[in-house]
């Protein structure tokens, strides 16, 4: 089965998946989680741009970040997430639930065209939604976080941000992608409230029993 975590970086899909798998291994549900990522692809791109000098596909920004230029790219990278899935599915042994993330302007075109039917066939889709500007300053303050740690850490400049995932067709997804789509609304004035988290982790553990 296939799990696609979508929302703007930032948007809390990591916290979404590690809460998912602890009450899936307390179900006994499934025996292993392969997560796949789009976005250390996009990196190698930018970070293969910037060590040939040639700028391709995207440029450096005024506040240290990088911005595509090619929107090629976008397309490119999630045709080779498919690949890494099929791979994955092939392979036999385990009773694996397999997550995709990743984060576009347009779900529903990136998904329909870059993924085979095998994976569309059994796939279940969760949107965490959680205004822009939230996520803008959670991607702000783990840059700052790391860079203090000491790690080699650049930003994905605001420009990308706003241009890329500023909106996108949430609205169209359960209307026009033909499998369920869980809407999960995690965001909470209160520091560590993740109440309305664990309630989409529920919502999508029911979905999987059903399903399974």
């Amino acid at each position: 089965m296939i799990v696609f975590l979508l929302g703007i970086p930032g948007c809390g899909k990591s916290a979404f998946y590690r809460r998912l798998i602890s009450r899936l291994e307390e179900e006994e549900m499934f025996t292993s989680f392969p997560r796949i990522d789009d976005f250390p692809k996009l990196w190698n791109i930018f970070m293969e741009d910037e060590k040939s000098g040639e700028w391709k596909r995207c440029r450096r920004t005024e506040d240290g970040g990088y911005k595509v230029t090619d929107d090629k790219v976008w397309d490119d990278i999630l045709e080779k997430v498919n690949e890494d899935v099929l791979k994955l599915k092939k392979s036999s042994g385990e009773d694996r639930l397999i997550f995709i993330e990743f984060s576009r302007p347009d779900y529903v075109h990136s998904i329909l065209k870059n993924f085979s039917e095998s994976i569309i066939s059994e796939a279940i889709a969760v949107y965490l939604d959680v205004p822009f500007e939230i996520c803008w300053q959670r991607n702000v303050r783990r840059h700052e976080q790391a860079i203090k740690e000491g790690s080699d850490d650049h930003l994905v400049s605001r420009e990308e941000m706003e241009k890329t995932y500023g909106s996108d067709d949430k609205k169209d997804l359960k209307e026009q992608l033909p499998f369920p789509v869980i809407f999960v609304y995690p965001d909470s004035p209160i520091p560590d409230d993740f109440t309305k988290l664990d309630e989409g982790v529920e919502k999508l553990v029911e979905l999987l029993k059903r399903k399974k």
